[in-house]
């Protein structure tokens, strides 16, 4: 007889540390900071990661360019740097349950027992799709993207007004979700599809390369450092 730890289900993504364990997989990760832009609020093991990482995950980098018509010829102004922006493409991943395997059922739910007259009551199917992992990181998801980095106190009024920060294959970004939207296809019954756009406020980015020793002789023990970092922002941000 199996034990009770046999039988149950793992997301493809677990926890931020599993880019260490060695199975090759380099999660998204979701997390939101203090109003000073540098303390996480959130425990290192309950950072947001999907249930699947996003599809696709689109840098849209953009200068501000003006251009004005002259006697003399045209005369262009720059002035910087648009807001980067990160469009996400993801899916919820399959409504699996254990059991009874993938599930596309919408109700009956908890509140069946009290409909009347009990002639309109359903029969329970044992579960819908939303005791599901998949469905349970949809709303983690959904919730991150409504409070935006706002922690809020008893009464619902925000106490803090924090940022988003999403980190990847070494690169952070610092910013505010802009747009979410959720598609549910007849033709793909047991997921949902999920779009999201982020606006970037600061990014950072860290590079790895191998030590290089200068050519000349006199220069011989000066090595350029293994783990460079450089940070970029956009005008008017906080550093």
């Amino acid at each position: 007889m199996p034990d009770q730890g046999t039988y149950r289900f793992r997301s493809l993504v677990n926890s931020p540390r599993d880019e260490f364990d060695g199975r090759g997989v380099r999660p998204v990760v979701f997390d939101i900071i203090a109003p000073d832009r540098v303390t996480s609020l959130l425990p290192d093991d309950i950072k947001l990661v999907l249930h699947i990482n996003p599809t696709t995950m689109k840098f849209s980098y953009q200068k501000v360019i003006e251009r004005a018509q002259t006697k003399g010829g045209f005369v262009e102004f720059h002035w910087g740097d648009q807001p980067a922006e990160i469009a996400f493409e993801a899916a919820t991943g399959g409504f699996m349950r254990l059991y009874s395997g993938l599930s596309n059922v919408t109700g009956p739910g908890p509140s069946n027992s009290k409909i009347l007259p009990s002639s309109a009551k359903s029969s329970s199917v044992g579960g819908t799709r939303r005791e599901t992992i998949a469905y349970d990181k949809y709303l983690d998801f959904l919730a991150l993207y409504k409070n935006n980095g706002a922690i809020y106190d008893t009464y619902g009024n925000i106490a803090l007004q924090g940022q988003v920060r999403i980190t990847f294959d070494g690169g952070s970004w610092w910013g505010y979700f802009n747009a979410f939207s959720v598609s549910e296809d007849a033709q793909k019954p047991y997921q949902f599809t999920l779009s999201a756009g982020f606006s970037v406020e600061r990014e950072r980015h860290q590079l790895r390369s191998v030590p290089y020793t200068l050519p000349n002789a006199q220069e011989a023990t000066q090595v350029y450092p293994r783990t460079p970092t450089f940070r970029g922002r956009s005008p008017g941000t906080a550093p």
